[in-house]
């Protein structure tokens, strides 16, 4: 049978495992999609093993995981941020080939308005 200490260990283990995948992060919107949503199934880890924890140890981080926590949360948040502002730049992008397309179809009649003659009838 597993002790806490056994899975206060392996809590630190999986917390290496994500600071060692975001640590491979080359700065990339792309990249950063990637290495979340791997880190997905480390994340699930993670819970598995603090539900396993008794609820003292469960809170009770050690230096080695504070300090592991104290890398990773803020590169995951970097990571969050890059992404943001790619779609920001996507969505900024979009606009502009709206508003081209408007200025396009506005300048161009893609539409012949039918043409009456009154003859006077």
């Amino acid at each position: 049978m597993t002790t806490d200490t056994q899975w206060a260990k392996l809590r630190t283990d999986v917390l290496e495992n994500i600071k060692s995948l975001l640590d491979s992060w080359n700065g990339s919107a792309e990249e950063a999609v990637t290495l979340i949503s791997e880190n997905e199934r480390n994340m699930d880890q993670l819970k598995k093993i603090e539900e396993q924890l008794s609820e003292d140890e469960a809170f009770q981080y050690t230096s080695v995981e504070k300090q592991l926590l104290t890398v990773i949360i803020p590169k995951q948040q970097q990571m969050i941020a890059t992404i943001r502002g790619e779609k920001t730049s996507l969505m900024n992008k979009m606009k502009q080939i709206n508003q081209k397309n408007k200025v396009r179809d506005n300048y161009v009649s893609v539409q012949r308005a039918p043409v009456f003659v009154d003859k006077g009838i």
